[in-house]
């Protein structure tokens, strides 16, 4: 009767072994799926911010603000995806209210705003233009590192995506002037 339990026994102590190999295969698994949102999130959430900082751009521009206030405008709206804070050590609401006023003057500066000379660096761009009946405003995010070079690999992703938004919106300007 003691050997039937010992034979019991030794079936268990191989089952548990299979399942704590399944539960470490599971949970690698899982791992990569939350991670691999958390990349999806951030991608998102760059093109997001860029499509509101080109609507502000293209906003002030149909607006008639000078080109360089619509540049200021398009950047305080992008100040998510602008990285550290470089020039002065105000909170971001604060900062945001110098700009807009004094511009490059009033010593706010990130990481991202001005491009850099090397040519991976990231960098925020923003185009903006207007003709008689339409306002374009472009903003892009360059070189910005939004997925894991190895997550990249693993999905067979080449290049890195480059979010991007373009606002068009009426000359709201020109038709106020002619009236």
């Amino acid at each position: 009767m003691d050997r039937t339990r010992f034979h019991l026994l030794r079936k268990h102590r191989r089952q548990r072994g299979a399942t704590a190999l399944e539960a470490v295969m599971a949970i690698v698994i899982l791992f990569m799926i939350v991670f691999a949102m958390l990349q999806v999130y951030k991608w998102c959430i760059t093109g997001q911010i860029c499509q509101y900082s080109a609507f502000y751009a293209s906003k002030s521009l149909a607006l008639g603000f000078e080109p360089e206030l619509s540049l200021r405008a398009a950047r305080v709206a992008g100040i998510a995806m602008s990285g550290r804070s470089v020039g002065s050590g105000d909170n971001d609401e604060y900062a945001a209210e110098n700009y807009m006023v004094y511009g490059d003057n009033s010593g706010v500066r990130y990481e991202y705003w001005h491009q850099n000379n090397t040519f991976q660096a990231p960098s925020l761009h923003v185009y903006g233009k207007y003709s008689d009946d339409d306002v374009v405003a472009l903003v892009r995010m360059e070189n910005d590192q939004l997925l894991n070079e190895s997550f990249s690999s693993l999905f067979s992703i080449k290049s890195n995506p480059v979010p991007s938004s373009r606002v068009y919106t009426n000359n709201y300007a020109k038709t106020l002037l002619e009236e």
